[in-house]
């Protein structure tokens, strides 16, 4: 197993850090390294070519040697520069949260769609890092980590932006067709909704639970890359879907690669948003608000699409006040950012304890019946 250390640069201004850290720590031990070190520094802002102060550095590179780790890992996405000073200064691979998420990915993937949009997204990070790279070995004559010799890296730059427009392409085809069948299964009388909400937070053991499939439930994250449709067991009109999880600061590149499946939830009747209940206060707030927010961005959520919050896994919950707490901060977020509430309807349950379900299907055909 490879031995990584993991890093981040914070803001003095970001109180949620601690989350966001664990939340890497996370991606890295679902990414089978392990975790031999931590470390931390704050900062007003990243330094321009290394994201890390010069003392930093230093201190980072004395504990590589003194572990031997095999890779350093950071929470802060890296510019190519950045990247690339870090790799000849460490002579380890350096990942930052971006490549580690498309690694998951990657290793999850089995639809050829899926694999297709990673590839996308893998090189669009690495277009210019490889210039950079390249203009080391031939420009400056100097070695790098993973120097092939001039030879190795002088033709890859093409070589990437002839695949990547052949996987746009490639994608864009199979995009319209989704389109199309959406389309057509709406032509047919079916409503479509759309389970969406960060990994982890039990989306597929929902649509297990309400259509009665079997799809695989882990722990670990993004074990749903491709989009399943089934009908719903109470409904036979309704569709669910059940679609990709997000993660905290997701880039904008991914989003952009995985547009497939961002057309699910952005051509869907209905959302039923997914949160886990059981996370930290703070936590809990940040994730509602994030994923409330993003899916404004991508289209997904307007005014007049009905909004089914699913406060999930309450059966970890002590007490009735933790859930009254939760609803209360979906109250101000909902208010706060000024979410048509005549659409929204807030159920508590546990996917996996099947309680609460019976409200849920309540309120999803409440809202079946609002868009008919």
């Amino acid at each position: 197993m490879p031995r990584a250390l993991v890093a981040m640069l914070r803001s003095p201004r970001d109180f949620l850090w601690r989350f966001k850290f664990e939340e890497l720590k996370n991606l890295v031990i679902a990414a089978r390294y392990e975790i031999i070190g931590e470390i931390l520094q704050t900062r007003g802002s990243p330094h321009p070519a290394t994201l890390f102060g010069k003392g930093k550095v230093l201190e980072i590179k004395k504990i590589i040697e003194e572990t031997d780790a095999d890779v350093v890992i950071t929470y802060n996405v890296l510019k190519s520069i950045q990247k690339v000073n870090l790799e000849m200064e460490f002579q380890r691979q350096v990942l930052d949260r971006y490549d580690l998420t498309l690694q998951i990915f990657a290793e999850n993937a089995t639809d050829t769609v899926s694999k297709l949009q990673i590839e996308l997204a893998s090189i669009q990070k690495e277009i210019p890092y490889v210039r950079i790279v390249t203009s080391l070995i031939h420009f400056r004559d100097r070695p790098f980590i993973r120097a092939g010799g001039e030879y190795g890296w002088s033709p890859k730059v093409a070589e990437l932006r002839r695949r990547m427009k052949r996987l746009k392409e490639e994608i864009q085809k199979y995009r319209e067709n989704k389109i199309r069948q959406i389309m057509e299964r709406k032509e047919k009388g079916f409503t479509i909704s759309c389970i969406v909400g960060y990994y982890n937070a039990g989306k597929t053991t929902l649509f297990n639970a309400l259509t009665g499939e079997n799809k695989p439930v882990s722990d670990r994250p993004f074990t749903t890359l491709s989009s399943k449709y089934s009908r719903f067991m109470g409904l036979r009109n309704i569709l669910l879907v059940d679609t990709i999880g997000f993660v905290i600061d997701l880039d904008p590149r991914i989003i952009k690669s995985f547009e497939i499946n961002v057309d699910d939830m952005r051509y869907s009747d209905m959302l039923i948003l997914t949160l886990d209940a059981s996370d930290p206060p703070e936590w809990f707030n940040i994730k509602s608000e994030s994923v409330i927010n993003l899916l404004r961005d991508i289209g997904a959520l307007v005014h007049n699409k009905p909004l089914i919050i699913a406060l999930n896994k309450i059966d970890r919950l002590s007490d009735k006040v933790d859930l009254e707490t939760r609803r209360n901060s979906l109250e101000n977020i909902l208010d706060k950012l000024e979410v048509n509430k005549d659409l929204v309807e807030i159920v508590p349950i546990s996917a996996k304890k099947s309680i609460g379900l019976d409200k849920l299907v309540l309120s999803i055909n409440k809202m079946y019946k609002k868009i008919r």
